[in-house]
């Protein structure tokens, strides 16, 4: 995304107005007067910015940066600079920046983009212990030792987690129509292979719906995800679609290729009898992946299911879905941090960026203005009891200017509107999951990939060339295993978990 935002014009009409205010005939007056505007100008005021990706575009973010910053400046004494990119292009972006030593002040940096253990490792992030004690003690005070254990890393603290669901259930979200249309319960579905009946009552009665909608190969849609069959993923970099893995309820915290496992093998022949069924597009649809959505075109969308999941699906496609997280309920490191700000090395104002992180997290107007823009022209609420909100009149999913659909990235969830009438008090229930969960025997445990960089690198590499294909149906799920596991084990994939084991022992004797 094109960065178009402009500097603040208060700074000159600030000025302005106190050298006109202080004009005096003596030079001791004169003097002071220059001393106090020094001090107290909004020249000196610091400028905050906040870099992070975005899923659709944001044309009014200047108004909406605009009215943020008339909270902060007078209220916490900095202003803000919103710098969306556009999420296909962060990852290499931030990259650059990285490398070139671009000053950055608040940067997005999770497992599964712009990597948060390999930002960490290169050196890229500021460690917040005492920033965040000091800058933003009610965020911090908010969420539990153990959760802010989860993002450490060699004992230091770099990212500021948001409070959010932090269990991972994966399932299908469904268009409530086409579940109504064909009698899907989803009471009743337990498994992915319970859902094979609704796709190919769908496949069979609504031309021009594809039964499963997707946008690129990636984890998303597929029947696979670690957290479905109860493994926390330890390597540091992958996602639920990862394959090094413990199973969260194991004591003994054995390091497995879940690949090996006979579950593994059972999900990728269920994804390739969908592919072969034509229940999935033939060809990635990429960036007409919402469009679509929003035409009709999809019936079901598999990806992680939380108690607000069919309110943020409205809000985004534009019509009412029902949806089931299947799998236990685990608490893992993952969970806890798949949406954390963090500081960058570089920045200048690292104190001012803590308290930015404090307001996104504690102050409810500056956090729905992020998350939702101005209310009035981006939604409006349509039941104040509640807390529920809307669409003006005239303003759509596909025409609102402001519509992020992001509010889990900026800070605390839990101070959001609710997108639907649906979902009100899913908000308490989704706290009282995170306390419920079970936690995984491994929450906690941050991986150093130090001594095995190479080999990681390589089954990544593997990982996305040959098993992202594999577990989406796309290719032939025998011959596919035999070339996804002969690839793991040619890239390293029995040397990084041997490491991986050797620290989490040593990690588990220290506990």
């Amino acid at each position: 995304m094109a960065d178009t935002f402009s500097r603040r014009s208060f700074l000159f009409q600030g000025g302005r107005v106190l050298l006109a205010g202080g004009a005096v005939a003596t030079a001791g007056p004169l003097l002071e007067a220059c001393d106090w505007f020094a001090k107290s100008s909004p020249t000196s005021t610091a400028e905050v910015t906040y870099t992070y990706p975005t899923f659709t575009p944001v044309p009014d973010v200047q108004l909406v940066q605009d009215a943020i910053n008339k909270i902060l400046l007078p209220k916490y004494g900095v202003t803000l600079k919103l710098n969306p990119v556009d999420a296909g292009a962060y990852d290499q972006k931030q990259k650059l920046a990285v490398a070139a030593g671009d000053v950055q002040d608040i940067v997005y940096s999770v497992p599964w983009i712009n990597n948060y253990y390999v930002n960490v490792a290169q050196g890229a992030l500021k460690p917040l212990d005492d920033l965040i004690k000091k800058y933003a003690p009610k965020t911090y005070a908010s969420m539990s030792v153990q959760a802010w254990q989860s993002t450490k890393v060699k004992g230091k603290i770099y990212g500021v987690i948001n409070q959010q669901p932090w269990t991972r259930p994966i399932g299908p979200r469904v268009r409530k129509d086409l579940a109504t249309k064909y009698g899907l319960d989803l009471s009743k579905v337990y498994t992915f292979d319970d859902l094979t009946p609704f796709l190919a009552a769908v496949k069979a009665g609504e031309p021009g719906v594809t039964p499963i909608g997707y946008s690129t190969i990636s984890e998303k849609g597929p029947p696979y995800s670690a957290a479905y069959l109860g493994y926390e993923i330890v390597d540091g970099v992958s996602t639920d679609a990862g394959i090094i893995g413990v199973k969260a309820d194991d004591p003994n915290l054995k390091v497995v290729n879940i690949a090996t496992l006979p579950e593994f093998r059972q999900q990728v022949q269920l994804a390739r009898q969908w592919y072969r069924a034509g229940y999935y597009p033939a060809e990635p649809p990429g960036d007409q992946s919402i469009a679509n959505w929003r035409a009709g075109k999809y019936a079901v969308e598999i990806d992680v299911v939380h108690r607000d999941s069919v309110g943020q699906l409205k809000q985004t496609y534009g019509m009412d879905f029902v949806a089931k997280g299947l799998g236990p309920l685990v608490l893992t490191t993952g969970g806890i941090i798949a949406t954390m700000n963090n500081v960058s090395n570089t920045s200048k104002h690292p104190e001012a960026a803590m308290k930015v992180l404090e307001a996104l997290n504690t102050d409810v107007e500056v956090y729905r203005l992020i998350s939702r823009g101005i209310e009035g022209k981006h939604y409006v609420v349509t039941d104040a009891k509640n807390g529920v909100v809307g669409f003006p009149t005239g303003v759509t999913a596909s025409n609102n200017r402001y519509n992020p659909q992001t509010s889990w990235m900026f800070g605390d969830l839990f101070n959001d509107y609710y997108s639907s009438p649906d979902v009100v008090g899913a908000w308490p229930l989704s706290l009282k999951d995170n306390q419920a969960a079970t936690p995984s025997q491994a929450l906690g445990f941050a991986f150093d990939p130090t001594n095995v960089k190479t080999e990681l690198a390589q089954v990544q590499q593997s990982q996305q060339q040959y098993g992202l294909p594999l577990i989406m149906g796309r290719v032939d799920s025998s011959a596919g295993m035999q070339t996804y596991l002969s690839k793991l084990h040619d890239a390293g994939v029995d040397k990084v978990i041997s490491e991986i084991q050797r620290q989490l022992d040593v990690w588990k004797s220290s506990k």
